[in-house]
């Protein structure tokens, strides 16, 4: 008798194949017949809350003393940096042009004197326009207030964010480039 190995092979995995199928179909059946059955139950009442015992309300009257989680070290900085003069800057305000520029930014092209006596800085801003500021105006993105012209710079007194003190005063200058 002569066999076919090509039939042979086809014939095993035919076996091997429907042997697993009818076992996945087997537990498929029992998962069906098991869920059949919890359905047939009958529905298991309810139980409801429990009710809710009274708290009593509590008046904390340790509110007036030191709290136990931050350090006295800490309590007397704040109490240092809350004595300090306020320094914020003005946010009402109407802001100058030259200050949407940073400092770095801006060229400071020199002094001109007015026939009244007044002094004047010419800045030129990045947009190309020269423009006159006086001792009192702002300019640069920190707050900078002009304090002196000189004919070769600008002095300025900015107030910057400080992450220890909220706001600092720090002196900053505008110079000419030749």
């Amino acid at each position: 008798m002569i066999y076919d190995v090509k039939k042979c092979t086809h014939l095993a995995f035919g076996v091997i194949l429907l042997g697993a199928l009818s076992g996945c179909t087997d537990r498929v059946s029992m998962a069906e017949a098991e869920m059949k059955q919890i359905r047939e139950l009958p529905a298991q009442p309810i139980e409801p809350p429990p009710t809710p015992q009274p708290i009593e309300d509590y008046d904390y009257v340790a509110n007036n003393m030191r709290s136990p989680f931050v350090p006295q070290s800490l309590l007397d900085r704040q109490a240092t940096i809350a004595n300090m003069p306020s320094i914020r800057p003005d946010n009402n305000r109407i802001k100058h042009e030259l200050e949407k520029y940073t400092l770095s930014s801006l060229i400071y092209r020199g002094k001109v004197v007015a026939p009244n006596g007044r002094e004047y800085g010419l800045v030129q801003a990045p947009d190309g326009v020269v423009r006159d500021v006086q001792i009192g105006d702002y300019m640069g993105e920190d707050h900078g207030r002009i304090v002196e012209i000189t004919p070769t710079q600008i002095n300025l007194i900015e107030i910057v964010e400080d992450a220890r003190l909220g706001y600092v005063e720090r002196s900053a200058n505008l110079i000419t480039p030749n």
